[in-house]
C-alpha cells in the first residue's frame, strides 16, 4: 500500500523528522479558510511519479493565485490517476538537496540504505547513489556510514545520520517496503527539512499494523474498478486487453496458462489467482469479477487441486453455468477430489478437459468464435 505524501510526512514528523507545516484540501474553496503565509507550494497528492513534469507542483504568491491553481490541479490526471487532494506548504529557501531511502534488495537478501549528495527528479536511477547494506541488526553506525559516503561531515553528517536512524525505525516498525525522502534539504537558515516523502507498506503486514487499519480502500487509486473490487475481496486480479478470461490457483500456474493462451494465438483478458485453498464462495466471486468484463468472451479455468479441493471449484462452476447460460467455460481440474468434481459438472455444458494444451487450444478456438 502506497501512502500519500502528506501521510508519509505525518508519520515522519511523529518521530522527530523535520517536515514543513502542511495543510490538505479536497475542494478549492477551502483555500479561503486557511491561514497561509505566502508564497506557498501546492502539490497534487497522487500515488505515482512524474508529478512535477506533469504540472502537479505549483508555486503561488497570493490567495487569488492559490484558488485558481487549486481549481486546475484538483482533478488533474497524472499517469492516469486523478488528483483528489492537494498538499499546501510554505515555500522553502533551499541551500542544498540530498536524497535518502531505505528498501529491500532481494538480490542481496538484505535491507539497504541509499543516499546521494544530490536530490531531485529521477535521482533513484543515478550512478551516484551510495549503498549501505544492513547485515544483521541495524545500528546508528549504518546511518553515519551512509552520510559519510555521501560526502557530508561535521554538523551536516550528524543531522543526516540522525534522520536516517529515525527513518529506519519507521521502516522497521511499520513493515515498510520503501521509505524515501527526496529531497531532504538544507535550508539557507541552517535547518534541515524533508520536503517530500514516499512510503510503501507491505500488504502482507497490514493485519499487524493497527495504524493502517481501514486505510486500504482509499489507497488503491491506481486500480480499475474491477481490480479494486477484487483487492477488497482478497483476490489478485490484473486486467489486460484480451478476450479470454483466466482463473487459476497459484501465480506461477496463472502465468504459465496465460503464456499458453498467447502461444496458441489467444489474448488473455486478465490475470486472476484465486490462491490456495479457495472454496466455493471465493471461486464464485472470481467468476463474477472476470465475467463482468465486457471484453471477456470465454473463461478458461485451470485448477490443480492440492489444498484447493476440485469439488469446491466445481460447485461454483455449476452455479455460474446455470446462472450464465450465455457464457462459455473451458475447465481443467486435476487433483484433490477430481472425481467428485466431474460428477458435479455432468450435464452443465461445461467443457472439462484434463490435458492443459488441449484445454487451451479449445479455449482459444471458442474465444475466436464468440
Amino acid at each position: 500500500m502506497k501512502l500519500f505524501e502528506y501521510e508519509a510526512k505525518t508519520i515522519m514528523g511523529s518521530v522527530g523528522i523535520p517536515v514543513p507545516k502542511g495543510q490538505v484540501i479536497k475542494i478549492a474553496e477551502e483555500i479561503f479558510n486557511l491561514k497561509l503565509n505566502y508564497p506557498v507550494v501546492i502539490k497534487c497528492q497522487v500515488q505515482t511519479g512524474g508529478r512535477g513534469k506533469a504540472g502537479g507542483v505549483k508555486f503561488v504568491n497570493n490567495i487569488d493565485e492559490a484558488y485558481e491553481v487549486s481549481k486546475k490541479l484538483l482533478g488533474l490526471e497524472i499517469n492516469g490517476i486523478k488528483t483528489s487532494s492537494l498538499l499546501i506548504e510554505p515555500k522553502t529557501d533551499i541551500e542544498k538537496e540530498i536524497y535518502i531511502a531505505i528498501t529491500l534488495d532481494r538480490n542481496k537478501k538484505s535491507h539497504i540504505l541509499l543516499g546521494s549528495s544530490e536530490g531531485g527528479v529521477e535521482i533513484e536511477s543515478s550512478s551516484e547513489i551510495k549503498i549501505v547494506p544492513i547485515s544483521g541488526n541495524y545500528n546508528p553506525y549504518h546511518g553515519r556510514k551512509l552520510a559519510k559516503l555521501m560526502g557530508l561531515d561535521q554538523v551536516k553528517l550528524a543531522m543526516v545520520s540522525d534522520i536516517i536512524n529515525k527513518l529506519y525505525y519507521l521502516y522497521e516498525n511499520h513493515d515498510l517496503e520503501l521509505a524515501e525522502i527526496n529531497p531532504l534539504v538544507f535550508t539557507k537558515d541552517g535547518k534541515i527539512l524533508a520536503l517530500d516523502g514516499k512510503m510503501t507498506v507491505n500488504d502482507d503486514a497490514l493485519d499487524r499494523q493497527p495504524l493502517f487499519e481501514g486505510w486500504t480502500v482509499n489507497h488503491l487509486t491506481d486500480l480499475s474498478e474491477r481490480e479494486l473490487r477484487a483487492k477488497l475481496a482478497g483476490l489478485n486480479l490484473v486486467e489486460l486487453k484480451g478476450k479470454i478470461g483466466i482463473i487459476c490457483n497459484g501465480a506461477g500456474l496463472t502465468m504459465a496458462t496465460m503464456d499458453l493462451v498467447k502461444n496458441y494465438g489467444g489474448e488473455p483478458a486478465n490475470f486472476l489467482d484465486v490462491g490456495g485453498g479457495a472454496d466455493e464462495g471465493r471461486v464464485k466471486r472470481a467468476l463474477k469479477l472476470v465475467a463482468d468484463n465486457p471484453n471477456v468472451k470465454l473463461i478458461l479455468v485451470n485448477i490443480l487441486g492440492g489444498i484447493t479441493a476440485c469439488d469446491e471449484v466445481a460447485k461454483a462452476l455449476k452455479t455460474f453455468a446455470r446462472e450464465n447460460p450465455d457464457r462459455s467455460l473451458v475447465v481443467r481440474l486435476l487433483g484433490n477430489n477430481q472425481t467428485q468434481a466431474n460428477e458435479i459438472m455432468k450435464g452443465t455444458g461445461i467443457k472439462s478437459i484434463d490435458d492443459l494444451n488441449l484445454a487451451v487450444k479449445e479455449a482459444v478456438a471458442l474465444g475466436s468464435k464468440n
